[in-house]
């Protein structure tokens, strides 16, 4: 059995590929896995097992300066498609997807799998028509996040699978938060949010008890480093990308995840980001934002602060910190963990049964 792979980032951006990847490498089948770098020019590499797509086309900005490089992917995973004789295809997000719609939908119908990670262009019509169509033509379509149903239809095909990584570390909670003399609010992964984290530097600007830092690559539009410059904000410090089998030594010099993404749109009321499960992983909480999905299962786990940001956010983290008992903690964020990994051992069950039987969907 041959599997293609095709992801639409790096390997950095794409952890949850990994899932995938070992249980193809379990059941002794062969692969190949597109990458995307999407930020240089050059020739498609191959490094093993791995395509690589060369192609400047930015996280952000311009819809319009996206589309030659969209076309371009398109045209280069259909020659590899075309090329490599796959039997199953697992593609990871919507838009490579509804970019090779036709070939999925013609050519391996009941034999790909849809894995959505986030909110793309579901607002037009004829986009969301065609992502129903994906689901109901694919062996099975996995979602990061159940909130996803208030822009997907519902479908007895669709299952939940998690963007947890590192599940192996199992760590506990530091002393008692209000024991620290400095406390270090970690954002680890792709930079930006630059208002409500500017909000939140700024009412805590210079505060010698907290200390801000950012780890990972910066999105094009996101001027928070030379923002907190230009206001002599001293307490902020950036480091660049990161590998994800650096976290848990990244994770050590952390004390409370910032996940503060807002909830002015859809994308961000309904995903649920990497930092969940590293907050679960890796025991430390979390501050998100009100009025998202993830504040619901913050709150119900009480795996941490979900705050408005019309709040004072000194008085409402000094509070938590006051109240902080890193035994309960630790409880809580073992029962969704637990129940993270009952979901994930489903899946790879799920991967497992559409690698050897491909359109006998269960």
């Amino acid at each position: 059995m041959k599997v293609l792979i095709v992801a639409f980032h790096s390997r950095s951006m794409t952890p949850y590929s990994e899932l995938y990847e070992n249980v193809i490498k379990d059941n002794n089948d062969s692969y190949n896995i597109i990458f995307w770098d999407r930020f240089s020019n050059n020739k498609l590499e191959q490094k093993g097992n791995e395509f690589i797509i060369h192609k400047v086309c930015s996280l952000g900005g311009s819809k319009l300066k996206k589309i030659i490089p969209m076309f371009y992917f398109r045209k280069t995973v259909n020659k590899i498609i075309k090329n490599g004789n796959y039997d199953r295809i697992i593609i990871l997000n919507t838009l490579p997807a509804v970019l090779l719609s036709n070939v999925l939908i013609s050519n391996y119908r009941g034999k790909y799998i849809l894995d959505i990670r986030d909110y793309t262009y579901e607002k037009y019509k004829f986009y969301k028509k065609r992502v129903d169509n994906l689901v109901k033509n694919s062996f099975i379509t996995t979602v990061s996040s159940f909130g996803f149903f208030r822009f997907l239809e519902n479908n007895k095909k669709i299952y939940l699978n998690h963007n947890i990584s590192n599940w192996d570390v199992f760590g506990f909670s530091d002393n008692e938060l209000s024991k620290k003399p400095k406390i270090k609010i970690g954002f680890v992964g792709v930079v930006r949010y630059m208002k409500e984290n500017m909000n939140l530097i700024r009412q805590m600007k210079n505060n010698g008890k907290y200390e801000f830092v950012y780890i990972g690559k910066t999105y094009p539009e996101c001027n928070l480093e030379k923002t907190c410059k230009n206001e002599n904000i001293e307490n902020v410090t950036f480091k660049g990308e990161f590998n994800n089998k650096d976290k848990p030594e990244i994770y050590k010099d952390i004390d409370i995840i910032n996940a503060l993404y807002g909830n002015e749109s859809l994308e961000v009321q309904t995903a649920l980001p990497n930092k969940l499960y590293d907050a679960i992983v890796f025991k430390k909480p979390m501050i998100v934002s009100k009025g998202t999905y993830l504040s619901e299962l913050v709150e119900k786990y009480k795996i941490g602060i979900a705050v408005d940001f019309k709040e004072n956010f000194y008085e409402v983290i000094e509070k938590y910190i006051n109240e902080f008992n890193s035994h309960e903690f630790d409880k809580n964020a073992n029962i969704l963990l637990y129940k993270v990994l009952c979901d994930q051992k489903n899946i790879k069950e799920k991967v497992k049964y559409f690698i050897k039987h491909g359109e006998k969907n269960e």
